[in-house]
């Protein structure tokens, strides 16, 4: 099953440069004219929504793929900086969860692998260590199109029993 990236941040980016760059056209236009004239704090902070639109367009165009099949899991979020482009096969992982991320449990829950060894293209500076066990969070899932029901029935499909509903001990299975 492939999950798709969210494109919510990519229009209200979109949004904000728009009226960024409407405001910013009338600010530098007051500024030509009769500077003397008073102008709206609106008008003064649009430069700043137009560079804020930008910086969130520029983060939304950060390629994002997973898919998750019979074949193992395959991943390329370079905002993670987690490349798996060759489907990695479940025989590799202990676990396979959703869950946050260590200090971070009033954030959007992430995808967390749990391989029984090294795998190339999981990035080390990423690892979370529990109960002597190394997870990486490959995708947060506030960044996919799809709800969490959804990558939790594909998990529950095709990791099976590796797919573990909630954060449990790691490598005793």
């Amino acid at each position: 099953m492939e999950f798709r990236k969210s494109r919510t941040l990519t229009w209200f980016s979109l949004g904000l440069i728009v009226v960024g760059a409407v405001g910013t056209v009338l600010f530098v236009g007051w500024l030509l004219g009769e500077g003397g004239r008073r102008t709206s704090l609106i008008l003064i902070l649009a430069p700043f929504v137009l560079i804020f639109g930008l910086l969130g367009l520029v983060a939304t165009l950060v390629p994002l793929k997973l898919r998750i099949d019979e074949y193992g899991l395959r991943v390329r979020n370079r905002r993670e900086r987690v490349s798996l482009p060759d489907p990695v096969p479940w025989q590799v992982f202990d676990a396979v969860t959703i869950e946050p991320k260590p200090g971070e449990q009033d954030k959007d829950p992430y995808l967390i692998v749990w391989p029984k060894g090294p795998v190339p293209g999981l990035p080390a500076e990423r690892a979370i260590t529990r109960d002597g066990a190394v997870g990486f969070p490959v995708v947060s899932l506030g960044d996919l199109t799809e709800p969490p029901e959804a990558l939790a029935k594909a998990l529950r499909h095709y990791a099976g029993p590796l797919f573990r509903e909630t954060p449990a001990r790691h490598g005793t299975g």
